[in-house]
C-alpha cells in the first residue's frame, strides 16, 4: 500500500522539548487553506478538470470530479488510470507555474505585514494584532474571507462566470472552496479550516482530542501507534512524554506537543546567522524576471551548496526584492522538504512576475537587489535525501523535465509502449509518459505479452514509422495496369509503378516481397476484412510496408 502524502508540515519550535509547558505559548494564527488549488492554477478557465497531481507515480491531489469517479489519494497512476481511462495527469512540479498563489497569497498583506505561504495554496499570518485592528477575530476573518472571494473573483474566469450566473463559486464541494481560521498554532489552524473554525485561545487540546491519529503529519509514526491500539490524538496525548520522547525520538516529542495543541512553531522568524544571508546587487537593474533568475542562479547556488554541506536544509526563505526606485516586494517561501536550487529559482520568478504584473504595486524600475534571508533551517537529517545529495529522486527529476516539455508543446504529450498484437500499428499503445515512467514492472510485462502467440503476425522488423491515416495509393505493372491479389493471396502483376493518389508523386517498385495475407477481426463477420501485406523498395520513397485492403492498396508504414 503507498504511503499516504502528508497534508501538513512538521514545523520545528520555537521552545525546546524540555522547556516548561506552562512557559510555552502558541501564538495566534489566521490561515487560508484552498483546498482544490492545484486545479484551480493548472486549469484558470475549466471550473472542476478531472485530474489528479502525481509525485513518484502516486496520486497525491484530486480533483472534486475525480474523486467522484472512485479515484483515492494514495492510488498509484495506473490504478487511477484504469478507473477514468479519459484522466488528466499532472505532475507536481507543474503546479502553478505561473505564481498565481502568490498573487493570491497578497491579499493578506492589507490585513497584516507579515505572511508566509505554508505550502502552494496555503498561506498565513498573525492574529493577534490584526484581530484587534479590526474588531476581532470574527470581524477578522470575516474581511479575510471577502477580500479573498474578490481576488479569486479577478484572477478566475471560472469563478467570475460562475458569479455572474448567480451560483455561488465558494459553495462547499466547488473546485473554488476555502477555509478560513484562527487557532493557536499553525497545525490546528490547518485542522481547522477544514470547517472554517476560530478555535478559542486555550483550546486546541480539547479541540484535537477526537482527531484520529492518522491526522498526524507523519504517516510512519502515526501508523505504529495505530497498530499500538492508540487511535485518537487525545489517547496519544495521554502516553508519559518520557515514554513518546524514549520511543519515537524528538520527532515523535514534538508530534506529542503538536497533539496537544501546543503547536508553538511561530511566523516570526527564526535567528539565522549574516553570514548565511545572501544579498545579491545587481550591477544593472534588470526588467525581465527570466535575467534576474539568471542573474542569480550562481549565487543560490552556492547558498544551498553551504547550507547543505554544514548538515541544513532551509524550509522557509524569505525573499526580497528591490527596485532601482526603492519599491520593494518581500515574500515568505515554504517548501516542506527544504528548497533545490531550481525550486528556489522558481519561487523567485514567481514572485516577480505576480508583483510586475500588480496593476497597483508593480515597480517603476528594474530590479536591483534580490535579497534570500533563511527564515527557517533544519537538520538535513529530517528529510530523507538522495546518494548525491540531492532531495529528489531521478525519476522525479525525469518527470519534472518531461513536465516542462509539456508545458512548451502545449499538450499532454504520450509516450510508445509496445505490446503484443498481430498488426504493426496494434502492436504500439500511447499512454502518458507518467504511467510508463513509472510502469516498474514493464518490461517483464512487455516480454510476456510480446511471447503471447499472435497468428498471422509480421515478421520483424516492424515499420519505423506507422501512418494513421494510411496513404492510399496506385500501385501498376510496367504496362500501366493495375496490380491486384487473387483470392490465393497471389499478386497479380509485377510491380513496378507506384503513384500516391492526389498528389501526383509517383516512385519506381525495384524489390518486393510475397503476400502475408491475414483475415483481421475473424471473430466479427460482419466487421471482418481480408488483408494482404507486400513489403516493397523504391527509388525515392524508401523501404515501404503497404497493404491491399477492400480493392485498394495503402501504404501502412515505411522503414528506416
Amino acid at each position: 500500500m503507498p504511503k499516504k502524502t502528508s497534508q501538513h508540515k512538521l514545523r520545528q519550535s520555537r521552545y525546546s522539548l524540555f522547556d516548561q509547558v506552562e512557559h510555552q505559548v502558541a501564538p495566534r494564527v489566521l490561515l487560508v487553506e484552498f483546498f482544490n488549488w492545484p486545479f484551480m492554477s493548472i486549469e484558470s478557465r475549466d471550473a472542476d478538470p478531472l485530474a489528479v497531481v502525481v509525485e513518484n507515480g502516486v496520486v497525491i491531489n484530486a480533483s472534486p470530479q475525480a474523486l467522484k469517479s472512485g479515484i483515492k489519494m494514495g492510488d498509484k497512476l495506473r490504478t487511477a488510470a484504469s478507473a477514468e481511462p479519459g484522466l488528466r495527469v499532472v505532475s507536481a512540479d507543474m503546479v502553478d507555474q505561473d505564481g498565481l498563489f502568490a498573487k493570491i497569497a497578497s491579499v493578506l498583506e492589507r490585513f497584516s505585514p507579515l505572511i508566509e505561504i505554508v505550502d502552494l495554496g496555503i498561506c498565513a499570518t498573525t492574529a493577534k494584532g490584526p484581530s484587534r485592528y479590526f474588531g476581532g477575530e470574527e470581524r477578522l476573518a470575516l474581511g479575510v474571507k471577502e477580500a479573498m472571494e474578490d481576488q479569486i473573483v479577478k484572477v478566475f474566469p471560472g469563478a467570475r462566470e460562475l458569479r455572474s450566473r448567480a451560483a455561488d463559486p465558494f459553495a462547499p464541494g466547488s473546485i473554488f472552496s476555502f477555509g478560513i481560521s484562527i487557532a493557536d498554532g499553525i497545525f490546528t489552524a490547518q485542522i481547522a479550516a477544514r470547517e472554517s473554525l476560530i478555535v478559542p485561545p486555550g483550546e486546541s487540546g480539547s479541540f484535537l482530542a477526537p482527531l484520529s491519529i492518522k491526522e498526524l503529519p507523519d504517516y510512519e509514526i502515526a501508523d505504529t501507534l495505530y497498530r499500538l491500539g492508540v487511535r485518537s490524538f487525545g489517547e496519544f496525548v495521554d502516553l508519559d512524554f518520557n515514554l513518546v520522547l524514549e520511543r519515537f525520538g524528538p520527532r515523535g516529542a514534538l508530534l506529542h506537543r503538536m497533539a496537544a495543541g501546543l503547536d508553538t512553531s511561530s511566523l516570526e522568524p527564526s535567528e539565522i546567522k549574516e553570514e548565511l544571508v545572501q544579498k545579491i546587487e545587481l550591477p544593472d537593474p534588470l526588467e525581465t524576471a527570466s535575467a534576474v533568475i539568471f542573474a542569480c542562479k550562481a549565487r543560490v547556488e552556492e547558498m544551498l551548496r553551504r547550507l547543505l554541506e554544514s548538515g541544513h536544509l532551509c524550509q522557509v526563505m524569505r525573499v526580497r526584492l528591490v527596485s532601482e526606485n526603492g519599491e520593494e516586494s518581500v515574500r515568505d517561501w515554504g517548501a516542506r522538504d527544504g528548497f533545490s536550487v531550481q525550486l528556489l529559482l522558481e519561487r523567485i520568478r514567481w514572485q516577480l512576475e505576480a508583483w510586475s504584473t500588480n496593476s497597483i504595486l508593480a515597480p517603476s524600475a528594474g530590479i536591483e537587489i534580490v535579497e534570500l534571508r533563511p527564515q527557517r533551517i533544519v537538520s538535513s537529517l529530517r528529510v530523507q535525501l538522495g546518494l548525491d545529495g540531492s532531495e529528489r529522486s531521478s525519476v522525479a527529476k525525469v518527470s519534472q523535465a518531461l513536465s516542462r516539455v509539456d508545458a512548451i508543446v502545449g499538450k499532454r504529450s504520450s509516450i510508445a509502449r509496445i505490446k503484443g498484437s498481430r498488426t504493426p500499428k496494434g502492436s504500439v499503445e500511447m499512454v502518458p509518459w507518467q504511467l510508463h515512467l513509472f510502469d516498474l514492472d514493464e518490461e517483464r510485462e512487455r516480454k510476456s505479452r510480446e511471447a503471447s502467440p499472435w497468428p498471422g503476425k509480421m515478421m520483424s522488423p516492424s515499420p519505423a514509422v506507422c501512418f494513421d491515416p494510411e496513404i492510399e495509393i496506385v500501385l501498376s505493372t510496367i504496362e500501366g495496369a493495375l496490380v491486384s491479389v487473387s483470392a490465393n493471396a497471389v499478386l497479380l502483376g509485377d510491380p513496378c509503378w507506384i503513384s500516391i493518389r492526389n498528389t501526383g508523386r509517383t516512385a519506381r517498385v525495384l524489390k518486393w516481397s510475397s503476400a502475408w495475407p491475414m483475415m483481421e477481426r475473424w471473430w466479427d463477420p460482419k466487421d471482418s476484412i481480408k488483408v494482404v501485406r507486400i513489403q516493397i523498395v523504391t527509388d525515392v520513397l524508401g523501404a515501404l510496408l503497404v497493404k491491399s485492403s477492400g480493392g485498394k492498396w495503402f501504404i501502412e508504414g515505411s522503414y528506416d
